[in-house]
């Protein structure tokens, strides 16, 4: 019967009130192991719930950037085929003239949302967006991108509390209500706000029928930032360390079959510092600022389940699928290390005191060793191209679903491709993804097979994957700039390099890999190039250009009176 209703729901025939609503919910900056769902500590009771009455994907991979994830997992396309190859901060701006190197989300890029708005669903975003070139490029927001009513960010991130930038590249979040600049209300915080507004939408648009709903939160982004309340749960969490963190997610995610319990992990931590060396004080705001990472994820969690909550009063919920996923692994970059953003936090009105951490106007980040730690058991984190920086949890939920867990390998193109398969019967040639709906309706078969890849590049980075294979290689200065070949079945923890042992293995996905690039007109960003001086150069070049109309305006007041001056004499 369930199988029935499933095929009933994913087949072409689809009118009125028999098409599902879908819930797309990307959580920012999300470790493997940070629900509990797949073995975390933090609340998360209603994803839980969800992920229960669902199906649980254990081999998910995205991009390690958030912008080129969110435009793969919107259009299901190469990200450098959206015009979006990195995030538009560090892009450099002599790129942006060649086709896939924009920097914003370009038009032959189609959206989910264009393609659902078309079969007559009403389509609602609301969160971060960061595919606009910051706002810059209004055409690319999501109102003119096939979503009837928005309230988005448009950058990398932004305070929680405010409208404050948490970059020096943005003077202010950039907030834009259908297409245009705005305001935030008063007692503003992300999360709740983000989900007031979807349920205003969506409750505003009740009737025959159904409904997109994109809600793309801030949390767990940098600044983490969350009432105290949610903080206060958990200030004793963290002090045994980041080592003791990653061996117990280890043995929590191997307990629920997420992870294999007879196969090795690199030890990861060995590179950073060792949690018993650090002085006490800094120990302190190092347990702190997890405890607000904690905090930020558990309020999430509570507002998706005021979502809930108002879905099943309105008889809306048994027809609703969820897709819950992150755009890429936990963020470990500290400010503190880059001498500009360090320099410009020092000039704003955050602050790091110990006592405040992680309220109004502070600035929370949890470091590379927590990010780490919640990436277990998995290697790295954002940024960079192992499993701890792409392999993210991914949850679809609803109506005819089956319950348990996908292992095999899966890719985030394939979310736009299962959309369009489930509401039209047909996945577009543009889209690169595969359809998950006999996965969803209980197939254990892998989507890909052994001789199909699928290719990655974002700043430099680079994977690709094929059968039980990956490649990868990451640039200085966290990477050695070396190819790497791991085998994903027998070593899930990328302990083993095969590169000499396997050469022809290798030298076969190298080829791929260099097919990849050559289909997708991928760019070597050359061996100078560093995100954080890219992103140096950038800011200068914004900031200095937000300066040139009042300088103008400047000059021509001082010349005017100037000459009414002359001409009076």
């Amino acid at each position: 019967m369930r199988i029935f209703i499933l095929l009933t729901l994913l087949s072409f025939a689809f009118y009125g009130n028999e098409r599902p609503n879908i819930v797309l919910i990307i959580i920012d900056d999300l470790g493997f192991t940070d629900l509990g769902a797949y073995g975390g500590e933090i609340d998360t009771p209603n994803i839980d719930q969800l992920a229960d009455n669902g199906l649980i994907f254990s081999n998910y991979h995205t991009s390690p950037e958030c912008a080129p994830s969110r435009a793969m997992l919107l259009t299901g396309m190469d990200n450098h085929n959206t015009g979006i190859p990195m995030i538009p901060e560090v892009l450099p701006r002599k790129l942006t003239s060649i086709p896939g190197y924009e920097g914003y989300l370009v038009p032959e890029a189609l959206t989910i949302a264009e393609i659902l708005k078309t079969e007559g669903y009403q389509t609602y975003m609301t969160g971060k967006w960061h595919l606009g070139f910051g706002g810059e490029k209004t055409s690319a927001l999501p109102f003119n991108r096939g979503f009837e009513k928005t309230f988005i960010l448009d950058a990398t991130g932004g305070d929680n509390f405010s409208n404050h930038s948490y970059l020096p590249y943005y003077k202010e979040a950039p907030w834009f209500k259908n297409g245009e600049p705005t305001e935030l209300p008063e007692n503003f915080y992300s999360s709740e706000f983000i989900i007031d507004e979807m349920i205003n939408y969506i409750d505003s648009g009740k009737g025959d029928k159904p409904f997109f709903s994109y809600i793309s939160f801030q949390a767990q982004h940098i600044p983490l930032q969350v009432p105290k309340e949610y903080t206060n749960k958990y200030l004793t969490m963290y002090e045994q360390g980041w080592e003791i963190l990653r061996k117990k997610r280890l043995n929590a995610v191997q307990d629920k079959g997420l992870f294999p319990g007879d196969k090795p992990i690199v030890d990861s931590l060995s590179s950073f510092k060792n949690w018993d060396d650090v002085n006490e004080q800094e120990k302190k705001l190092l347990i702190k600022s997890a405890a607000v990472f904690a905090g930020m994820l558990n309020a999430m969690d509570f507002h998706v389940g005021r979502l809930i909550d108002y879905l099943k009063e309105n008889n809306l919920f048994d027809n609703t699928i969820f897709i819950i996923t992150s755009d890429n692994g936990p963020e470990g970059n500290d400010p503190g290390d880059h001498l500009a953003w360090r320099a410009w936090i020092e000039t704003t009105s955050y602050d790091r005191k110990i006592e405040t951490l992680g309220e109004e106007n502070s600035y929370v980040f949890i470091g590379p060793e927590f990010a780490q730690a919640m990436a277990s058991p998995h290697h790295l984190f954002k940024f960079h191209m192992n499993e701890g920086g792409l392999k993210v949890p991914l949850i679809i939920s609803g109506s005819g679903v089956v319950q348990g867990v996908y292992k095999e390998f899966t890719f985030v193109t394939d979310i736009a491709a299962t959309i369009s398969k489930m509401i039209n019967g047909d996945i577009p040639k543009r889209i690169i993804g595969k359809s998950l709906d006999q996965v969803l309706q209980g197939s254990l078969k892998k989507v890909y097979s052994e001789t199909e890849y699928i290719g990655l590049e974002v700043t430099g980075n680079s994977a690709l994957f094929k059968g039980d294979y990956k490649i990868l290689r990451n640039r200085p200065p966290t990477g050695d700039n070396i190819w790497h070949l791991y085998n994903l079945t027998n070593d899930p923890g990328e302990t083993d390099d095969l590169a000499e042992e396997k050469p022809e293995i290798f030298r076969q996905l190298l080829n791929n890999y260099n097919e990849y690039v050559k289909k997708n007109g991928v760019i070597d960003l050359g061996s100078d190039y560093y995100w954080a001086d890219e992103m140096t150069v950038n800011t200068t070049k914004r900031r200095l250009s937000e300066l040139i109309p009042p300088a103008i305006i400047i000059f021509f007041i001082i010349g005017l009176g100037i000459l009414l001056y002359i001409r009076k004499r």
